[in-house]
C-alpha cells in the first residue's frame, strides 16, 4: 500500500495560552490536545509520513524540560511512524526533542512529482522565495491564519484547516492552480538611503559626464 504524505503544524500541544491567543474553540488544553490527536490518527496511516511545519508543542510555565516531556508523551500517541519536523520558534533546540522525529530541519526544498514545481516549506511565511517568479510553491505556518496568502503560498497550520492535517498533494494542487506572477522585473518601493552614503557620486551626475 502506497504511503501518503500529510502536512500540518502550529499545533502548540500543551500550550494553554494558545486557546485564547488563536481563538481556539476548546474548553481547556487537554481537550485541545485530545482533539488534535484524534484528527491526526483518524486520517494518517501508520505507514504514512507527516510533515509538521513547527511549533509542535507550545511553551509551558514549567519550562523547557516539561515541554519536551509533554512532546514525548504526545509523540507516543501519534500512530504514524515518520514525522519530519520543520523547526518553529517554540520548538526546543535540544537533541532530546529532535530525537522524537524522523528528521528536524529549518527548511525543506524539493520538487513536486506532478508538474515538477519547486516547493519551499518553512515555519515562517516568506514574501519572496526561491523560484517564485517561475512557479515555485511555498507552504508555511507561524501566523495562524492572520496573514493574507500571497501568490502561490499557503498557510498549512491547523488553525486554517479545521484543526486537521491535509494531504500534501492536495495542498500543492491548490497552489499549482493559482496563476504565477509574471517575471516583469522589480519595481523599487524602498527609497535609496542617502544619509549613510558618504563620498559617493550621484549616479545620474556620472551618467551626465559620460
Amino acid at each position: 500500500m502506497a504511503k501518503t504524505i500529510w502536512i500540518s503544524g502550529d499545533t502548540h500541544f500543551g500550550d494553554a495560552h494558545a486557546l485564547t491567543l488563536f481563538q481556539r474553540p476548546f474548553a481547556d488544553v487537554a481537550t485541545m490536545d485530545a482533539y488534535f490527536l484524534e484528527m491526526l490518527n483518524r486520517q494518517i496511516g501508520k505507514g504514512d509520513v507527516l510533515i509538521h511545519i513547527g511549533d509542535f508543542c507550545g511553551p509551558v510555565p514549567e519550562g523547557q524540560d516539561a515541554q519536551i516531556e509533554h512532546a514525548r508523551k504526545i509523540r507516543q500517541q501519534i500512530r504514524c511512524k515518520k514525522i519530519r519536523l520543520i523547526r518553529g520558534n517554540h520548538d526546543p533546540k535540544s537533541e532530546q526533542f529532535a530525537s522524537l522525529f524522523d528528521s528536524v530541519k529549518d527548511q525543506m526544498n524539493f520538487r513536486r512529482e506532478i508538474g515538477n514545481e519547486r516547493v519551499i516549506v518553512s515555519h515562517y511565511p516568506l514574501r519572496a522565495w526561491r523560484g517564485q517568479l517561475s512557479g515555485a510553491l511555498h507552504l508555511y505556518g507561524h501566523t495562524h491564519g492572520a496573514l493574507e496568502e500571497v501568490g502561490r503560498s499557503m498557510d498549512v497550520g491547523v488553525d486554517c484547516w479545521k484543526y486537521a492535517p491535509i494531504q500534501l498533494d492536495h495542498a500543492l494542487s491548490i497552489l499549482a492552480a493559482r496563476p504565477v506572477t509574471p517575471p516583469s522585473g522589480w519595481v523599487r518601493r524602498q527609497e535609496i538611503r542617502e544619509d549613510i552614503v558618504k563620498g559617493v557620486d550621484d549616479p545620474s551626475a556620472m551618467n551626465a559626464r559620460a
